[in-house]
């Protein structure tokens, strides 16, 4: 092993070479990473190829919440969101049951990951937005409802001429995800249930006004399939815990000029309130 007496003393990696401390003398060798067929064949890698296949299953389970939103994420989201949501993905995935890079991937698993998620780092919506809403449903999460209390709206600070404000529901139905031995990749158990959505918006709502009680009901867009004869179904249909709703509420503010309202762009927020 080569030791070198240079002045300058790098430690690191420079085109192929590692440089280091041993034993108290600064030396050199050649980095030797490990190939493509040791990573997917030496058993020494399994954990490797575990946690591969686990953010493999992270980021299609993070693309099934994001198709649900829609255009609402492409509205609030910031740069890094869908990677920040893989990464809460990833953390539920590993309360799932199976072996390790097998796991199911079911955000009933751990719901209160996501809750307080916010789609754009930054602008966090209960700064912005000053009540607390609550999320109730029918027996069948046919119908979401999430209810305001008493509230009144402070426009932003700054340059921000806002004068009026609107609040936007979005909830988007997951499926859980289990791996599939025959294409590698996690895959939805109910596919026709993954990745839907529905939104739901208030009227252009006047700021620095109380409103005493505010609610938006949301659709579910997965219907029941009842039973073809109902006086003998002893078995009444239900939404399937295989299946998540993701309840998110966001705020964007406005200006109205004459009788058009223009967006504020730079002050608007959602975040996850709910996962049903």
């Amino acid at each position: 092993m080569p030791k070198i007496k240079s002045i300058i003393k790098i430690v690191g990696t420079i085109k192929g070479m590692t440089y280091y401390f041993l034993n108290g003398e600064y030396v050199a060798r050649r980095s030797n990473p490990p190939t493509k067929d040791q990573i997917y064949n030496d058993p020494r890698f399994a954990s490797v190829r575990a946690n591969t296949k686990e953010f493999g299953g992270a980021s299609i389970l993070s693309k099934a919440i994001r198709n649900g939103l829609g255009e609402n994420e492409k509205m609030f989201k910031d740069i890094r969101f869908a990677s920040r949501l893989s990464g809460v993905c990833r953390k539920i995935i590993q309360k799932g049951n199976g072996k390790m890079g097998e796991r199911e991937a079911n955000l009933s698993n751990m719901p209160e990951a996501l809750k307080g998620f916010q789609l754009h780092k930054t602008q966090i919506f209960n700064r912005i937005f000053p009540a607390t809403p609550t999320v109730t449903t029918d027996q069948y999460k046919q119908l979401i409802t999430i209810s305001i209390p008493k509230v009144i709206v402070i426009p932003p600070k700054g340059k921000s001429r806002a004068t009026h404000f609107k609040l936007i529901a979005a909830i988007s139905t997951v499926s859980s995800h289990k791996w599939h031995r025959k294409t590698q990749k996690y895959r939805p158990t109910n596919a026709k249930s993954n990745g839907l959505g529905a939104t739901a918006t208030t009227a252009s709502l006047c700021c620095n006004q109380e409103y005493p009680n505010i609610q938006l009901v949301l659709t579910n867009p997965i219907k029941p399939n009842p039973f073809p004869f109902p006086k003998f179904n002893f078995f009444p249909w239900r939404f399937s815990n295989q299946t998540a709703i993701t309840v998110w509420l966001g705020i964007t503010f406005l200006s109205i000029a004459g009788q058009t309202y223009s967006v504020q762009k730079k002050h608007r927020a959602m975040e996850c309130i709910a996962v049903l």
